[in-house]
C-alpha cells in the first residue's frame, strides 16, 4: 500500500511499511503511477527506507544508507526495487499467510491463481482482467492466520500493484491494450510491461476479497485444458508449497492454509488457450458464488 509525501512514498503490505526516496522525477512518478492503487497506512513507521539516486550512467538503489545496487539503468531500476520491496514486506509479515499468487474477483467472490515465477499466472490475471474481473493482484496475497471457513466474510488481502507482464507475455497488450500511449502503461526496453489495470478494465482494483476459488495453473504450449479437483488435503499441500512466510508464523502457518484449503474449491489447471482459461475460470466462479 502507498502514500505520495513531501518525504517519499509509503508502500505497505502485511502490517509494515517501507519508505521510498528519490531524486530522480522520473523514477519517482513511475512508482506514483504503478503503486497509485495501493491505499496507504500513513501511520505505520517505516521499517526501512530505500533510496534511489541519478549516477553518472544510471541509477543506485540504497536500503537505510547501505548500497544494494550501485549503477543500473531505468529498467532494472524498476524491477530490481519493486522486488526488493515486495521481499522485504514480506520477510517481516507475521500477522498472516503470504502466499505468491495472483487474484481477481467477480461479483464479489474472488479467485486465487497460486504458482511460483514462470507459471503464465500473470498473464492470466492480465487477461482476466480484460475480460471483466476485477483486479487485486499478481503477486502476493495474505491470508489472516484467523480466517474461518463458517463465516461469508472472511477475507484475504492484496496488494494491487500494477499487472507486471514479462517479455513472453507481450502479446497480452498488444491484443487487449488500446491505450499504450497512457503514461499508466510502462513499456520495458525488452517489450515486458507495467499494466494499470484500469487500463484493461476501468473497474478499480481491490485490496481484499473473499476466497471461492482456487486455482493452481500451469501454462503449457499447445495442451488442451484440463483441470484436475483437489481434495482440501491435496490443495493444503500446493498451498504450503507458495507461502511466502512460513518461518514466521505458529507452525509454519499450516492451520491458516488448512482452514484456507477448506473455504475454497480448488484445481490444478493445464492450459495453453487464455480464453479457455478465463472462461472456464470465469463459469466454476460463478457456481462456487
Amino acid at each position: 500500500m502507498m502514500s505520495a509525501a513531501s518525504s517519499g512514498l509509503l508502500v505497505s503490505f502485511g502490517g509494515h511499511t517501507l519508505r521510498v526516496v528519490s531524486d530522480s522525477p522520473q523514477i519517482f512518478q513511475a512508482f506514483q503511477t504503478h503503486l497509485r492503487h495501493c491505499l496507504a497506512q500513513a501511520d505505520s513507521a517505516p521499517i526501512a527506507e530505500f533510496q534511489i539516486t541519478a549516477v553518472e550512467a544510471g541509477f543506485s538503489i540504497s536500503v537505510d544508507g547501505g548500497v544494494l545496487f550501485p549503477n543500473l539503468n531505468f529498467d532494472l531500476t524498476l524491477q530490481a526495487l519493486l522486488t526488493e520491496i515486495i521481499s522485504r514486506l514480506v520477510a517481516v509479515c507475521d500477522r498472516g499467510l503470504v502466499m505468491h499468487a495472483a487474484a481477481l474477483a467477480l461479483d464479489g467472490n474472488a479467485v486465487i491463481l497460486s504458482a511460483q515465477g514462470g507459471s503464465g499466472k500473470s498473464t492470466l490475471a492480465a487477461w482476466l482482467t480484460a475480460d471483466g474481473f476485477q483486479y487485486l493482484t499478481d503477486e502476493v496475497i495474505e491470508v489472516p492466520l484467523d480466517l474461518q471457513p463458517s463465516t461469508l466474510n472472511s477475507q484475504f488481502y492484496s496488494l494491487p500493484r500494477s499487472v507486471f507482464l514479462k517479455q513472453g507475455a507481450a502479446f497480452v497488450w498488444q491484443k487487449r491494450l488500446f491505450q499504450t500511449d497512457s503514461p499508466r502503461f510502462l513499456r520495458f526496453h525488452d517489450d515486458a510491461a507495467w499494466i494499470d489495470p484500469q487500463l484493461l478494465n476501468p473497474a478499480p482494483p481491490a485490496a481484499q476479497a473473499i476466497p471461492r476459488l482456487l486455482v493452481f495453473p500451469t501454462y503449457v504450449p499447445e495442451a488442451p485444458l484440463q483441470a484436475q479437483k483437489l481434495t482440501a488435503g491435496e490443495a493444503l499441500f500446493r498451498i504450503m508449497q507458495n507461502v511466502t512466510n512460513a518461518r514466521n508464523l505458529p507452525r509454519h502457518g499450516l492451520n491458516a492454509a488448512a482452514r484456507l484449503a477448506q473455504q475454497v474449491t480448488a484445481y490444478t489447471l493445464t492450459y495453453s488457450n487464455l480464453e479457455e482459461a478465463s472462461e472456464w475460470i470465469k463459469e466454476k466462479l460463478k457456481v462456487e458464488g
